[in-house]
């Protein structure tokens, strides 16, 4: 008797190993994935502008890693009440001090521009179709950095749009490095903010943008969506938001992420770093 649809984990015409260089960028599956590459010591550079959610801005990430002179300052950052911000990041970059947040931002874009010269896979999560619109200067924002919302416009993004404008992103990728393989993801959270029926809504533009993108020669698809939404498909794997996985539901999406894209023998060596890992962390907790 079946209890849940136990969805297998898809096969791809290609394994990641330690020899590969790993890019993530989007909402909060690339941070999952991503803090899972990096315990276990794969080359991996994961959200370097902070968490994104609507593929827009995550597309403006990757031009502006592409070709950092675009990026300009003047339209960018904007200074609230207390602190400094930018339009392109994550809160986690403010900073109340002008030259520390403006050296931060550089250094961190330099150097996530140079890893994505040598990125051999870029995993890209989709969050949400919605975005907002800084009014003063007509511009799609990362985040809203609790600005007056009387400040912004909030946009749902259509199928057309998003295909468009990243049907040109992936050329672009292509003609700077023709090898890398793009794995597309749709993000399992729920936006709740936005209400049940325009989250459905929402996530169900982003996938049949997806849909339109993926090749299956240079772009894919991986179901984190369906593992947890389809498969899981129970409120004990959430947290206690009710709208984001739980650790449970988290180590459930490795498992197949490394089911999906390592070798045996990849897989071998990550069991080997956990073990190694949880033994450090022991004599850590030790010493304490």
């Amino acid at each position: 008797m079946l209890f849940r649809a136990n969805i297998p984990a898809p096969q791809f015409p290609f394994k990641i190993g330690y020899d590969d260089s790993i890019m993530l960028l989007g909402s909060c599956f690339s941070d999952n994935i991503g803090s899972y590459f990096e315990r276990h010591r794969f080359n991996v550079c994961s959200n370097p502008f902070g968490v994104l959610f609507n593929p827009i801005s995550i597309d403006h990430s990757l031009r502006l890693l592409m070709d950092p002179s675009t990026f300009d300052k003047d339209r960018y950052f904007y200074h609230t009440r207390d602190s400094w911000v930018s339009f392109a990041h994550h809160g986690r970059f403010s900073r109340e001090n002008f030259e520390v947040f403006e050296q931060n931002i550089d250094e961190q874009l330099q150097k996530a521009s140079r890893f994505l010269q040598h990125t051999d896979y870029l995993f890209v999560t989709f969050g949400t179709a919605f975005c907002y619109k800084f009014i003063p200067r007509d511009l799609i924002v990362s985040n809203c950095h609790k600005i007056p919302n009387y400040k912004f416009d909030r946009i749902r993004l259509d199928v057309k749009k998003i295909v468009s404008q990243w049907n040109a992103t992936l050329q672009m990728l292509k003609d700077l490095r023709p090898e890398m393989k793009i794995i597309f993801t749709v993000s399992p959270v729920r936006h709740a903010g936005d209400g049940m029926h325009e989250n459905t809504l929402s996530k169900s533009i982003l996938l049949l943008a997806v849909d339109k993108l993926v090749d299956n020669e240079s772009t894919f698809y991986f179901p984190s969506y369906e593992f947890l939404i389809d498969d899981l498909r129970d409120y004990r794997f959430y947290a206690r938001d009710l709208s984001h996985p739980n650790e449970l539901a988290i180590d459930y999406l490795e498992e197949k992420v490394s089911e999906s894209f390592f070798t045996m023998e990849t897989m071998d060596k990550v069991r080997a770093i956990r073990q190694e890992n949880r033994f450090l962390n022991h004599q850590r907790l030790r010493k304490e």
